[in-house]
């Protein structure tokens, strides 16, 4: 076998396949996936959106972090929102108006920076070229994307912790409802075709000129020219300025294995510190989704997701105390005294869910391509002719001044993204894990690294098994776990929430792939549609 592809999306997991059946290595294929995901779920990601990845050369044996976080335009100004009202959602954490500024239109889009993360990408570990990785997701925008049963969902219902509808989302500019509604604006179904030349072109030009054009071309000067327009705060400059970071990556070990997670603005400090949390308590030795083991990593979430949204920002304009307060071992050691006992935290009740999708890629040489790339919610904002939509990445922004997260030119919104990657004994990485779902992707990667981990379970089983989530509020459960089980939480003095699905799609859908001693196997979270795993030979 030459490889495998682990993604939510069957048709880019196929195109994925095939570079690698071509002579292609893990980064071709991983870019050529991640092209095509845009096209087959153009709200979920697309050139408008931003990203992170971990990139595994089994080469040179080094391990890369590829951060193209988006960051708020240079016309943001700290105060600007802050004597407007505003609420924080209980079932995100969404800062919401009531004229929805943040949400959607122009004035909620940040720098969109995914083809300059894929670009970084493509420079340091492609053996193809650019233009030919773009070439599948090209001819596939020239046939259109169906709408699957995903797709249709967002069109007819709000987001977790918003109040408005994908259908009026796509309305919120006149460019989007063009490209994404039929004709006389009525919405399409599972089955349909979305037509998608506007988008076909754009990448054409962007295949064919690089991706110079999009951040300083006649494309860039479009989307200057739209943002202004509109009163947008991303300026022609934002775009010709910037520039991904390459990062190394946070390191921690749980039962002795070493685990690679990705820095702030991301939250792989969470995954670590989940991991360091229920450490102790042996979950292997338990039932798996037991009331104890349930009580266990309820309390650990609760802890973790309270400190991802006191500690966690941009680096570069604040201090985020990995180290010094999340990861320490004597504050960690407290943390799980206050499990033992039995000590509740406050908190949101959170089921966020993102517009986000993730892919991995391994190949036979070793190479790990670990990727998640997103629009955050969506903006509904489409520049007229380019035909993908912009991210949203305001919504996150505190309007209150001298906060963690709060506005400012250049700065980077903290985001739930958390690529992770397993090693093995001698310390190779040889297993990715990662997820598209909002907050609750900390949650689910957590469970599906301890699924593998501590109950050998195989990656289909891991992804596939009942989850929980809790960020100190209401504990949320799939109703795959047994009813008797759920009010024996209660007993410990939790408040749950019993799911009506079995595999609820606000669960986030993990993807694992992984190479074990040259064994290469996959598994795509059946959630909300399915997904795939492909592997090429």
């Amino acid at each position: 076998m030459r490889g495998i592809v682990t993604c939510p999306q069957p048709v880019a997991g196929e195109v994925g396949a095939q570079i690698l059946e071509a002579g292609g290595n893990a980064f071709d294929a991983g870019l050529a996936t991640a092209f095509t995901q845009w096209v087959s779920d153009p709200f979920m990601c697309g050139p408008g959106g931003f990203g992170i990845g971990q990139i595994w050369d089994n080469q040179s044996k080094k391990l890369t972090v590829v951060d193209f976080a988006t960051q708020a335009g240079a016309k943001v100004q700290p105060d600007m929102w802050a004597k407007d009202k505003y609420t924080r959602s209980e079932v995100s954490s969404i800062f919401t108006f009531d004229d929805l500024r943040n949400e959607i239109g122009h004035q909620s889009v940040m720098i969109p920076t995914s083809l300059a993360g894929f670009a970084e990408i493509h420079k340091r570990f492609c053996s193809m070229p650019w233009k030919e990785l773009l070439a599948p997701a090209i001819a596939q925008a020239k046939l259109g994307t169906k709408v699957n049963t995903a797709l249709e969902t967002f069109y007819q219902k709000p987001m977790p912790g918003t109040t408005i509808t994908g259908e009026e989302r796509v309305l919120a500019t006149a460019a989007c409802t063009k490209a994404f509604l039929k004709p006389d604006k009525s919405l399409y179904y599972v089955g349909d075709t979305i037509p998608l030349n506007d988008l076909s072109n754009t990448l054409d030009i962007i295949a064919n000129k690089g991706v110079d054009e999009f951040y300083r071309g006649d494309i860039a000067r479009a989307i200057a020219q739209d943002m202004e327009s509109n009163n947008g705060f991303v300026t022609l400059k934002d775009l010709q300025s910037y520039k991904p970071k390459i990062a190394e990556p946070l390191w921690g070990s749980y039962h002795g294995t070493k685990i690679a997670a990705v820095p702030a603005p991301n939250t792989g400090m969470t995954v670590l510190q989940l991991l360091a949390l229920v450490e102790p308590f042996n979950l292997g030795s338990m039932d798996h989704n037991s009331p104890e083991y349930l009580h266990i990593i309820t309390s650990a979430m609760s802890l973790a997701h309270k400190d991802r949204l006191e500690y966690n920002g941009d680096p570069d304009f604040v201090q985020v105390p990995v180290r010094e307060v999340v990861l320490d071992p004597a504050r960690i050691s407290q943390q799980q005294d206050q499990i033992r006992k039995g000590i509740m935290t406050s908190g949101r009740n959170a089921f966020e869910k993102g517009d986000t999708t993730h892919v991995n890629v391994l190949d036979k040489q070793g190479n790990i391509f670990c990727v998640t790339h997103t629009l955050g919610w969506a903006s509904g904002v489409v520049t007229p002719g380019l035909g993908f939509v912009f991210n949203n990445g305001m919504n996150l922004a505190d309007p209150a001044p001298g906060k963690l997260n709060s506005i400012a030119p250049g700065k980077a919104r903290g985001t739930n993204m958390v690529p992770t990657l397993i090693c093995d004994s001698k310390g190779t990485p040889v297993t990715a894990v990662g997820a598209p779902g909002g907050a609750v992707i900390v949650s689910a990667v957590f469970q599906a690294i301890v699924n593998l981990l501590d109950f050998n379970m195989t990656p289909t089983e891991a992804v596939s098994a009942s989850r929980i989530h809790c960020e100190g509020g209401k504990v949320f459960l799939e109703a795959g776990i047994r009813t008797d089980y759920t009010n024996q939480l209660e007993q410990y003095g939790h408040v749950t929430s019993k799911e009506p699905l079995a595999l609820h799609p606000m669960m986030a859908r993990v993807q694992i792939a992984e190479n074990i001693e040259g064994t290469i196997r996959g598994g795509s979270d059946p959630r909300a549609g399915g997904g795939s795993v492909t592997k090429a030979y």
